[in-house]
Parts: C-alpha cells; sequence; structure tokens
C-alpha cells in the first residue's frame, strides 16, 4: 500500500511538471490582485505572476489540511488517554473490590472451619424433643414469628441502586416477604 501511494504521488508531480511546462505563457501572465469593500477604497496587489499565486493557494491549502489533520490526531489522543484512564480506575476499583471479597471469603471460611472444630471437639447432648399436641401441630400460632435468616447479598448485587432493587425487582425486597 505505501508503495502504491508513492507510486501516486510520482504520477501526481509529474503532472503537475507537465502541466506547468506546457502552459508557460498563459501562467507567466502578471496579475494584479483587488480587494473592493464597501467601506474602505479599493487595494491592489503589485503584479505577481499567475503560477505563483497558483502555487501559494497550493500550500495554504497543504498547510491548513495538516493544521485539521493534527487537530484531529491530539483530540483523538486526548480522547483515548482519558478513556486509558478511566479504564485503569475501574481496573483499580475491581482489584480492591475483589481483595475485600477474598477477604470476607477468608473470614467465612476461618470461622466455618473453627466452628466445626469446636463443634467436632465438644459432644452434643442429646436432648428429646419436647411432644406437641395435636392443636400445635395443625395451626401455627400467630403470635410467633418465624425467624429468618439473613444471607449476604451477592456481589452482582451490591451495585444495583436501590429504587431499582426494591421497585423493579420486588422478589429482592426483604419487606415483600
Amino acid at each position: 500500500m505505501r508503495y502504491i501511494k508513492v507510486l501516486l504521488l510520482a504520477i501526481v508531480f509529474f503532472l503537475a511538471l507537465v502541466f506547468f511546462f506546457q502552459n508557460q505563457g498563459p501562467l507567466s501572465q502578471d496579475m494584479v490582485l483587488t480587494l473592493h469593500l464597501f467601506f474602505i477604497p479599493p487595494m491592489h496587489s503589485i503584479p505577481l505572476p499567475f503560477y505563483f499565486l497558483v502555487i501559494v493557494a497550493f500550500a495554504l491549502g497543504s498547510l491548513l489540511t495538516l493544521s485539521f489533520l493534527v487537530w484531529d490526531k491530539l483530540n483523538l489522543s486526548a480522547r483515548l488517554m482519558k478513556h486509558k484512564w478511566h479504564i485503569s480506575s475501574l481496573e483499580r476499583e475491581m482489584a480492591q473490590l475483589r481483595k475485600k471479597a477474598d477477604m470476607e471469603t477468608a473470614k467465612r471460611s476461618f470461622f466455618h472451619r473453627n466452628k466445626e472444630k469446636t463443634d467436632a471437639a465438644q459432644p452434643v447432648p442429646v436432648v428429646a424433643a419436647p411432644v406437641s399436641t395435636a392443636e400445635e401441630s395443625l395451626a401455627p400460632d400467630p403470635d410467633k414469628q418465624p425467624t429468618r435468616i439473613a444471607w449476604p447479598a451477592p456481589l452482582f448485587l451490591t451495585r444495583i441502586p436501590y429504587s431499582f432493587c426494591h421497585e423493579a425487582l420486588p422478589c429482592l425486597n426483604p419487606l415483600s416477604r
């Protein structure tokens, strides 16, 4: 691809040279530029050859195009750096959350192991269960509240906003049970 670009550039340069050599008479004519504004008297330039004006116009167009390309490159590189910084801050936050979750898991497993050791070390006394009457087994007592076990929320639910969690997902609302 690079060779094709160089070849095309060489062809354009060659055609420009041919154009200038074949049209030396018309391009060598002097031209006077005039600026006529309504509120100031008309201004005239010194006589300039036409080929000089063509070359100056080409150079100004090239400089303007180059400045737009440089501006676009700077803008894109600034946006890239901003997004890289945002990604790195999110990665740091994720590492902190993973570290915190690993520590909580380690604590739970430590307490779970210690509980198993203490349960295995102490014999559990056998206690006879009280015999319930037929009335207690058929109808539950409304005064007795069932005990609920509070489980920790999974990590993917900890970042959900409160309003979303309790309005859109009523199954997760502990007050709706």
